[in-house]
Parts: C-alpha cells; structure tokens; sequence
C-alpha cells in the first residue's frame, strides 16, 4: 500500500471547540498538558508521535501495530507559545504504522479511526468521505506536531518515536 502525504499549515481547532463526545483541554503549559494526560490515562502512560520526513511525499506501508482504544491527542497548535489541544475521543483506536520513504529511510506515522462519527462535524465529513456521520468509521494520519499518549500496557510490540513539537 503506498500512502501520499502532504504537510498541512493549517491552524488547528480552537481550544474551546470540539465534537461531542470527547473531553478536551487546552494546555499552555507542560505541567497542565501531563495533568491531564493523567487525569484520563493515569501516571503510567507513553507517548508517541508521527514522524513524517520533510521533502518526502509517498511512503510504503509495512505494517500496522494496534495501541488501543484508550488513548490522549495532543495536537499542537499554531500560536506563538506552545498551546496544545488534547482530548480523549470515545470510541476510537489508536495505531502506529511503519513506513519506508520513497528515499529508502524507515519512520512512523500514527493512524486513529472513530467508530462512532455520528458526533463529528457534518459538513466537513460530508465533504471530505462524501458520506454522511455515522455511516462509516474514519480514519486518519496524526501530523508530526501531535502527541499520542498511551496506557503502558498498550504499547507492548510496538515501537516509540521521538516526540516532535
């Protein structure tokens, strides 16, 4: 399977938006964006990020690794400090996926699919799948800029990445 990727510049959600269905937090700091991690995962969690290479657009996929249904998405956002937007999506999995680069170079990139997009933002759904909510799962790529956390139980066979932010 041979995946496409194109870096995205888009400013990502606002902290105070966000689908039904899942607890989010805007984390101005890295003491608050533990907190929570904690508050939904516990202490003993991982984290893992995507590691997409600049200047590389096609990668090969060489696998799927699950990391579970319980997880915590920090996804920085485009302000001049650092702000992240974490939140715990209810029904979903969590998967980490090795690629080779069309140069040869082997990296990661993390993959989460919603079962339940009945929650998710219509228009946008429509657009993007040409279905409705709640007809089909979704699944999509985590950019190099998000944060996965993980129970540790959760990660056992599968390999860490460097968190990028």
């Amino acid at each position: 399977m041979v995946l496409k990727h194109k870096q995205s510049h888009q400013i990502g959600p606002r902290c105070k938006e966000g689908p039904k269905g899942e607890d989010k937090y805007c984390a101005e700091s890295l003491e608050t964006l533990m907190n929570f991690v904690i508050s939904k995962l516990g202490k003993n969690v991982q984290a893992f990020s995507s590691s997409f290479l600049s200047k590389q657009e096609e990668y090969t996929v060489e696998g799927v690794h699950n990391l579970g249904g319980k997880a915590v998405m920090c996804h920085r956002l485009n302000f001049q400090k650092a702000v992240f937007y974490c939140h715990e999506v209810h029904e979903t999995t969590a998967f980490m996926v090795p690629l080779l680069a069309g140069d040869g170079t082997k990296t990661q990139a993390l993959a989460v699919c919603h079962f339940d997009t009945s929650v998710l933002n219509f228009e946008l759904f429509r657009q993007i799948m040409k279905v409705d909510p709640g007809t089909n799962p979704l699944c999509h790529f985590l950019g190099n800029k998000s944060i996965l956390w993980v129970p540790n139980l959760a990660t056992e066979g599968a390999s860490q990445t460097k968190i990028v932010v």
